[in-house]
């Protein structure tokens, strides 16, 4: 049975909307799809950017609102992940009509990051060794100086926009949507099958955990990922 539901893809930390060109071809034909930009970066590159989850969270709720009238649902992967929990909660507040599902992948729940590094004045080369401990970064980018100067703005705002968020996160009414908690085997952020259960904490209905294989950027990676998408909303 053919189903007309759009899925609405949002990046990881330092991504554009390009980053998901392989997974939107695997979503078809059953799922169109629309790859979600913030400001400061490819398409957008002339449009300051943000660095606080609730202006980035606003950007995105602009961008996709009029979409919001058909069936959909959401594909983040990392910050992707906290900006699909965050949209829902904004959704919810406007009464309007809530994803049919969420796919969150590699990313602990909301509450988990309270000790994390912090980026904000940090010099450039301890900057990059923070970011370098996300694997699946392209050795090209880590070894091209110019390249490195390039992202690294990019990088800092969405990593200040991550910090500032952890340090003031505030618990909120559990959702009730459908949620898969997607993992990467070999994820070297310390997210695994039983450090995710937190996200327990979040939802009211049971969560499908499920791993795949590759590092915190397998979403993009592994067509696996598309193939549950497509039998978990399809079945």
């Amino acid at each position: 049975m053919y189903f007309k539901m759009k899925a609405i893809l949002l990046h990881h930390a330092g991504g554009d909307k390009y980053a998901f060109k392989n997974i939107q071809q695997w979503l078809l034909p059953e799922f169109e799809s629309i790859a979600i930009e913030l400001p400061g970066r490819s398409d957008r590159f002339s449009e300051p950017l943000l660095a606080d989850m609730h202006a980035i969270t606003e950007d995105i709720f602009n961008q996709i609102k009029n979409e919001l009238n058909d069936d959909y649902f959401f594909v983040g992967i990392s910050m992707g992940t906290l900006v699909a929990y965050l949209l829902t909660h904004k959704i919810k507040e406007k009464n309007l009509p809530l994803p049919k599902h969420l796919f969150l992948a590699s990313r602990l729940s909301p509450d988990s990051y309270y000790n994390e590094p912090s980026v904000r004045n940090t010099s450039s080369d301890e900057f990059w060794k923070i970011v370098i401990q996300y694997d699946g970064l392209p050795q090209g980018l880590i070894e091209h100086k110019e390249l490195r100067e390039f992202y690294e703005p990019i990088l800092r705002a969405d990593f200040e926009a991550l910090e500032k968020y952890n340090i003031s996160h505030q618990p909120k009414e559990k959702l009730n949507v459908p949620v898969s908690i997607l993992i990467g085997k070999n994820d070297t952020r310390n997210i695994t099958m039983q450090t995710a259960q937190d996200w327990n904490r979040h939802f009211n209905n049971e969560i499908l955990f499920k791993e795949f294989d590759g590092g915190h950027f397998f979403v993009y990676e592994n067509i696996a990922v598309a193939q549950y998408i497509k039998s978990t909303l399809l079945s």
